[in-house]
């Protein structure tokens, strides 16, 4: 399975914000640098022009070309009386206007006939002031540049916490969330925006889940109630029938006998239903004693046991007390425990605590390997086992509600199933 990398919209926020504002200003540094670039170019270019118009109006008037006015222009009549490093240039590029030349000089050319001259050339290296300060300038725009990272970094942390506040108050609404206390209301606390519309949602989502809850707890517990009736009926017939063998063949007596362990089966089975079905809540628990409670669930289910060369071992002291409610103890138990006696067909059922862990270890032929990954799932069972696969998913659903670590290790020699952590009470 692919592991997919968390991250919370807070950090989204901060990192597309940061990402934004760096781009936007290294963006406008370099925009300002090159309008500097071109701004200074455009002005000596506009300079050179309004120094040739004048020379042109001079020439038409008196029919010779005067000196240029500043000192750093200088007017050739043909492109022969250029110096070598222009006419180096222009021998390459013949339409360049402007370029450097050696060391730190920098012309720019304007033709009054094309190339065929004259041409007035300005040397302008005195009077560069981007290019000259190229360095200080980049300084300037990387200054400029952080400053406003910084403050988009602090923006962005206190728009990303405004914008994440409700987002995260609502998760942590849905997370304290328990199941038997779904609230009516729950929408009514956020605020008047998106994050209002999604706790709508997720209180339909409540409610629709609070009513499918409803349904079905109400039908196990009616459907588990009308059950008791019939089979209350039916195990007393079989009791007073067995009381009397002398009358009954070997094959009836054997019919019987299945038909009394099928009523505890149903017995256990409408127990667990109720279990299911029962809204639990929290309550305190008075310390029962752990060795009586084990004993009486033995004999309950020691009719699994009968024909089978099977010895049941307890390894309980007898003043262990828990802190549970007897009811629940003695689903766990009667599940555990009759899942071992029905399947251990010959050897030994071990049950022993210690360290506040109990251990049931059976040496039947374990668990099916098909079913071993999901065995605690509802409806899930062998192809030996005689109940309807919900016993141990009720185990473990009750182990959760009591925080018990519920474990099994099983193998073809036997299986051991574990409760770790009970809460037992201390002497």
């Amino acid at each position: 399975m692919v592991k997919t990398k968390k991250t919370s919209l807070q950090n989204i926020i901060i990192r597309n914000f940061i990402g934004f504002a760096v781009f936007s200003a290294l963006l406008f540094s370099a925009v300002n640098f090159v309008i500097a670039y071109s701004i200074e170019d455009e002005y000596f270019n506009l300079h050179l022009k309004a120094e040739a118009a004048h020379l042109t109006k001079y020439h038409d008037e008196h029919g010779v070309w005067p000196e240029p006015r500043f000192s750093y222009m200088t007017f050739y009549p043909s492109i022969d009386d250029f110096p070598v490093e222009i006419s180096a240039v222009l021998s390459k590029e013949p339409e360049r206007v402007e370029f450097k030349g050696t060391g730190k000089r920098y012309f720019h050319i304007h033709r009054f006939n094309q190339n065929k001259g004259p041409f007035l050339v300005s040397e302008v290296s005195d009077m560069l002031m981007v290019r000259s300060h190229t360095r200080f300038i980049v300084s300037v725009l990387v200054i400029i540049a952080a400053l406003i990272t910084l403050l988009a970094v602090y923006f962005a942390f206190k728009l990303a916490k405004r914008s994440a506040r409700p987002m995260s108050q609502l998760a942590d609404s849905v997370t304290s969330l328990k199941p038997d206390e779904l609230p009516d209301n729950f929408s009514t606390n956020q605020p008047e925006n998106e994050v209002r519309q999604l706790a709508k949602a997720i209180q339909q989502l409540i409610n629709r889940v609070k009513y499918f809850i409803s349904r079905e707890q109400h039908f196990t517990r009616d459907v588990s109630h009308e059950l008791r009736t019939p089979i209350a009926i039916i195990k007393s017939s079989v009791e007073v029938l067995l009381q009397q063998p002398e009358r009954l063949s070997e094959q009836q007596l054997k019919t019987l006998r299945q038909i009394d362990f099928a009523c505890v089966q149903m017995e256990q089975t409408v127990t667990t239903l109720l279990s299911l079905a029962r809204e639990k809540t929290q309550q305190l628990a008075s310390p029962i004693k752990l060795l009586p409670l084990i004993e009486k669930v033995v004999i309950q289910q020691s009719k699994q046991l009968q024909d089978k060369a099977v010895e049941v071992v307890i390894d309980i002291e007898t003043n262990t007390q828990l802190l549970m409610q007897e009811a629940d103890l003695l689903i766990l138990l009667s599940n555990l425990i009759g899942n071992a006696f029905q399947h251990t067909q010959q050897g030994t059922v071990t049950i022993q605590f210690h360290d506040n862990e109990l251990n049931i270890i059976d040496t039947g032929k374990g668990i099916e390997e098909s079913i071993q990954s999901h065995v605690t799932e509802p409806l899930i069972k062998g192809t030996d086992s005689q109940g309807f696969g919900i016993g141990l998913s009720l185990v473990t659903r009750l182990c959760e509600y009591h925080n018990i670590a519920f474990k099994i290790n099983t193998n073809d020699h036997g299986t051991q199933v574990s409760l770790i952590n009970l809460p037992i009470k201390e002497n």
